[in-house]
């Protein structure tokens, strides 16, 4: 072997070329494998995409089936004149919807050029601005990255896709993204370009919880999107890359860099010539804005009253009439766009809150109460809740004449921060936001104006004060309360007139009186008048007599009538005697009283009290409607006259006659509860019935009733201004007749005209076949041995004896007891009693009828 140097090396480079040659054919069928490899991986993983995005494809609907239209809309309520009384939205509802023609080709324009220039050339993907914004993205290392999104991808995106601000995963962006685009370009095929720009020009967020151009054009500049200038244009065009930070209010700086950029666009796009571009940069629009946010923010304010009681009536309607579920009845109601035409009159809601709130209208100064919410987080970090009422308990425990009426606001704050130091321990702690304080002027008030004719709620007033939330307490149509006296009309003389073959001239005996369970009832002046026609009882507001009358027809048939009158609070339980003055387990709504006296008012036939007329939905078809009512006969129209008729003496001469106006014919009844608790005044003219409540909230007891009867008689002189006086028309089966005021019958001649009282016959009307038959009862004719002073016995000389003039069976307890005889006594089964003959003067006035007028007062003792 040649072991050489040369001859090595030689034999070093062969070995080596060999071995190169090894590895580069290894490479060499390495690199093709995985190419190969690769090739197919991206042909099998292009397969999977196409096949997974033709699934996704697939579960795309049918295009007719996709619906790009908004689907919030705002509700608005109008008054009778048809002016916007307020407005509901949901949150995502705030929205007013208007056609492409009503939008000004400016506005059209402004949106196009910054969120979609090509909108009129593509076919609902913009594949330009697509690989523009890859570019874009891919240059900037990512920090840069551009929306490509068209203006009908945006729309299906918060129309269709809307979870779409709900996606976590990129896998469930992109799927979303690849079927957005595919449904694009079909949408775009059936559907024009108009229409597409309506609904999304309709749909965006602008900002200031408006949706859509028209809700923003309102709230920014306070007129329609129709009356836009291009500078105005560009402003909502400038909010939709981010509606927070480019807001024209809050960021009016970030608005204008971009309001600019809107305006270059439209120039670049030949949208707008230089001329138009530099007028509407000079266009100093930003303090209108401001200006405009400042009056809209004056004006804007919680829910009123009426609105409250309106909203709860229409989602009861929606479930009772139309079939929605309470679930869709609220969701219609506040992002359905309907249209309710409301009852309200303005002007009359407008003098009812200035009565109501008027601070002469109240005698003595204001008190103060207050709602309170607290949470303390105890030691151990557990809650504990308070409130105004377990700081009521908390203080009755040790004096049970504790409340929560204070003379200003200042001394209601101490009370609580005093509360707060007695409850509160060591460790304990009130976390921001957890105390919660709402002071209530007091007393308080509630008002309904009704249109009798048609059941209208003309005004409604809930409270007194200022009203510091919407769906607050509201004291009119929420709030029941005793109605003392004023259910004596509705419980005892309507059913007792109506049914029971009763008159105005029937006489119950006014004196002492025990409930069948043995509690004792008394008028509220705890005085008696002995025998006592309807129409006294009425005018007077007897409760004795009221009570009697009653017991005499039934109970069960007051509780009948009463639920006939549409009083939704009635419990079985309230049928008893204590019904007739009122004395009930839950109350009534002062909306429901109200009601009940416009039937009457409107010759007894009831009419469920509305608020509203008609309900329309956002495409005009009506949902609900109330034009025309369903009155419900509850009395006779000969009744309802009747008692009208007595009622207006109560306005004249009795305890009404303190809210009487000179120059209207008016009829109405006053009520008081135990204690003064409550006070009410209902009562109509020939146009409107008005009924009033007032009170403390914590049914604590008043001192003076004046404010009532007050504000009532305001109110009533206020809304007939300019009104003609209208009468209550009598109906047919109307008649008037001569009666005896202490029997209620046929007076007997002679000897009713000589009470030593004065004369007892009257004139009354009656229902046609009620006119009584039977002569007077009551009064007698009796022959007095003077010697004696007991009743002449036979043989009595006859210069010996004097006739006088008494009523059978009086009650020792009434004015009567002096004139009163016995049964027994006649009969001589009895000892007669000792006569009086020097007859006191008569002190009672006659009116044109012949009644005699009494004082007296009123009130509601329950057993």
């Amino acid at each position: 072997m040649n072991y050489g140097k040369d001859k090595t090396s030689a034999r070093v480079r062969q070995i080596s070329q060999r071995k190169g040659r090894v590895g580069h054919h290894f490479l060499l069928v390495f690199s093709r494998t995985i190419l190969i490899s690769l090739l197919v991986l991206l042909v099998i993983a292009g397969l999977g995409g196409v096949i997974y995005i033709r699934h996704l494809i697939q579960k795309l609907p049918d295009t007719a089936s996709v619906n790009i239209s908004p689907s919030g809309f705002k509700s608005v309520i109008l008054d009778q004149e048809g002016h916007e009384l307020d407005s509901l939205a949901a949150s995502g509802a705030n929205r007013t919807y208007v056609t492409i023609d009503k939008i000004p080709d400016s506005v059209q324009k402004a949106f196009i050029a910054i969120e979609d220039e090509r909108f009129y050339s593509h076919h609902g993907v913009d594949y330009q601005g697509l690989m523009r914004a890859l570019v874009t993205g891919l240059l900037s290392g990512g920090s840069k990255m551009q929306g490509a999104s068209t203006i009908t991808q945006q729309l299906l995106k918060n129309n269709y896709f809307t979870g779409w601000t709900a996606e976590q995963s990129l896998k469930a962006k992109f799927d979303r993204k690849i079927q957005e685009q595919v449904l694009a370009t079909r949408i775009e095929q059936v559907t024009s370009k108009d229409i597409i720009l309506e609904n999304y020009l309709n749909t965006i967020n602008l900002g200031q919880s408006t949706l859509g151009v028209e809700a923003a054009s309102q709230r920014y500049f306070g007129k329609s999107v129709s009356d836009l200038n291009l500078s105005e244009s560009a402003v909502l065009a400038a909010t939709t890359k981010n509606p927070t930070r480019y807001n024209p209010i809050t960021n009016p700086d970030q608005n204008a860099g971009r309001r600019k950029l809107v305006l270059n666009y439209m120039l670049k796009d030949h949208f707008i010539d230089d001329d138009a571009y530099k007028a509407a940069l000079e266009d100093d629009v930003y303090p209108r804005i401001a200006a405009n946010n400042e009056a809209a923010s004056a004006s804007r304010t919680v829910s009123s009253y009426f609105t409250d009681a309106l909203t709860d009536q229409v989602i009861q309607d929606l479930v009772d009439q139309a079939h929605y579920s309470e679930a869709e009845a609220y969701k219609i109601l506040y992002s359905g766009g309907l249209t309710i035409y409301s009852t309200q009159d303005a002007q009359i809601q407008k003098i009812a809150d200035e009565e109501v709130n008027e601070a002469s209208n109240y005698s003595g100064k204001p008190k103060y109460s207050f709602s309170y919410r607290l949470t303390v987080t105890k030691a151990d970090k557990s809650n504990q809740n308070y409130s105004d009422q377990t700081m009521l308990s908390y203080y009755r425990s040790s004096n049970p004449n504790y409340n929560l009426l204070f003379a200003n606001q200042e001394a209601a704050q101490a009370a609580i921060d005093q509360y707060k130091k007695d409850i509160m321990e060591e460790g304990d702690s009130i976390a921001e936001g957890n105390e919660k304080i709402t002071f209530t002027l007091q007393p308080q008030v509630a008002v309904t104006v009704m249109d009798q004719s048609d059941g209208r709620v003309l005004a409604l007033v809930g409270g007194r004060g200022d009203k510091t939330g919407s769906k607050t307490l509201n004291r009119a149509s929420k709030v029941t309360r005793q109605p003392g006296s004023t259910f004596k009309i509705l419980a005892a003389y309507a059913p007792a007139l109506d049914a029971a073959g009763k008159t105005l001239a029937t006489v119950q005996d006014d004196a002492p009186y025990k409930y069948k369970n043995g509690s004792s009832l008394q008028n509220a002046d705890r005085t008696y008048r002995g025998m006592t026609t309807y129409r006294e009882a009425i005018v007077q507001s007897i409760n004795i007599v009221t009570v009697k009358a009653l017991t005499e027809i039934g109970t069960d048939l007051g509780f009948q009538y009463i639920k006939k009158f549409g009083f939704s609070t009635i419990s079985d339980k309230d049928n008893t005697q204590a019904l007739a003055i009122g004395g009930i387990t839950y109350g009534v709504t002062n909306m429901e009283l109200t009601a009940a006296y416009a039937a009457i008012a409107n010759k007894g036939s009831y009419i469920r009290p509305h608020l509203y007329s008609k309900v329309l939905d956002r495409d005009g078809k009506v949902l609900l409607s109330q034009e025309t009512p369903s009155p419900q006969q509850v009395i006779k129209p000969t009744t309802a006259w009747l008692l009208t008729n007595a009622m207006q003496d109560v306005m004249t001469r009795g305890t009404g006659k303190d809210a009487n106006i000179k120059g209207i014919t008016l009829a109405g009844k006053t009520g008081t509860t135990n204690d003064e608790r409550d006070y009410l005044m209902e009562g109509y003219s020939g146009y409107y019935t008005v009924g009033l409540w007032g009170g403390y909230d914590d049914n604590s007891p008043q001192t003076s009733s004046t404010y009532s009867k007050k504000i009532w008689k305001k109110i009533m002189s206020r809304i007939h201004e300019g009104k003609s006086d209208r009468s209550f028309d009598m109906p047919q089966g109307i008649t008037q007749a001569s009666v005896c005021s202490v029997s209620g019958k046929l007076p007997l001649p002679s000897i009713c005209n000589a009470d030593p009282r004065g004369s007892k016959i009257i004139k009354e009307y009656f229902a046609e076949g009620t006119v009584p038959t039977d002569y007077c009862d009551r009064h007698v004719k009796v022959d007095i041995d003077i010697r004696t002073g007991k009743i002449a016995a036979s043989g009595t000389p006859a210069d010996q004896i004097v006739s006088g003039i008494f009523i059978k069976d009086g009650s020792a307890h009434t004015p009567d007891a002096a004139y009163a005889i016995s049964s027994a006594a006649l009969n001589g089964t009895a000892p007669s009693p000792k006569f009086q003959f020097e007859m006191p003067a008569q002190s009672d006035t006659q009116t044109e009828e012949g009644q005699a007028s009494s004082s007296g007062g009123e009130g509601s003792p329950t057993p």
